[in-house]
């Protein structure tokens, strides 16, 4: 498992100007705004679920793809930013919740590369279409067995995949794929839905200190949260929860107590725009 392969790409795609807002659930990057020398990532408001779609000059880049139900929102966004072509897809686990909408994506945009877990914890209905979409459109999928890491215009990119092939406890969960994005001095830790045991792991890690931490869980508690706050030490946190299944009291108290300023989901769109020094957050 310490093995590091490293893979280097290239992507073709350019892009100018946001198009503007509309009167959706979608909230989309300032029209005004040319991405150059910038990278901007939006957490989409998809419910208690995940979808993070980063966008740089020349690449646009998704982690995890929602649910089923949330398919439409995350296709207007795209589309109202006029975004055709995915360079890489990770998918960071099979829960519905994050692989969910991963068939509609894939039949219905380009998509270069998709990286996922190698563990498959369960059966669904939604796996299920995610496979037969991924063979009708004859890509194979990269299973990140080993920690791998890989450079796409300017943004270095880093893969932790689950380090057992079975947990006695939560095992869909703690067998996610955690992916960690650097952009010149700027860092974002993509933690998907790690639970006590997956987060253990992460603990042994020393690089993965980051500005901004996507929450395990969608801001479930765990005893070795705080562990792993002070090993990442983040400033800004965002939560994907929903009105209905909101975040933990206890987890947003540890955010509270370690000055980490936090952002959630359910209270719409999230765009975090960086040159690779400054951070700017937006709803």
């Amino acid at each position: 498992m310490k093995l590091k392969k490293i893979v280097s790409a290239i992507a073709a795609l350019f892009f100018g100007l946001f198009t503007g807002c509309k009167d959706k659930r979608v909230d989309n990057v300032d029209s005004s705004e040319e991405i150059s020398g910038k990278v901007v990532i939006t957490a989409l408001n998809v419910g208690k679920a995940d979808c993070f779609v980063i966008q740089s000059k020349n690449s646009v880049t998704m982690i995890d793809t929602g649910t089923e139900e949330s398919a439409e929102i995350i296709e207007d966004f795209l589309n109202d930013n006029s975004i055709k072509h995915i360079n890489q897809l990770f998918i960071s686990h099979f829960d519905k919740d994050h692989v969910g909408g991963a068939d509609h994506i894939i039949k219905h945009y380009e998509v270069d590369t998709v990286y996922s877990t190698y563990y498959i914890a369960k059966e669904s209905d939604d796996i299920d279409e995610y496979h037969k979409a991924l063979r009708k459109k004859g890509i194979e999928p990269v299973l990140v067995d080993t920690e791998m890491s890989l450079s796409l215009d300017g943004i270095v990119w880093e893969m932790y995949p689950p380090e057992k092939d079975d947990y006695k406890k939560e095992i869909s969960n703690n067998s996610s794929m955690v992916v960690r994005m650097s952009y010149k001095k700027v860092s974002a830790l993509f933690t998907a839905d790690a639970q006590k045991a997956r987060i253990s792991e992460l603990l042994d890690r020393v690089e993965l200190k980051s500005d901004i931490i996507k929450m395990p869980h969608h801001g479930g508690y765990e005893k070795n949260l705080d562990d792993l706050l002070e090993l990442v030490q983040p400033k800004y946190a965002i939560l994907t929860g929903s009105n209905s299944q909101p975040e933990d009291d206890k987890a947003l108290k540890l955010l509270k107590e370690n000055g980490v300023m936090t952002y959630f989901t359910r209270k719409g769109n999230i765009i975090i725009k960086t040159d690779g020094k400054n951070i700017n957050i937006s709803q």
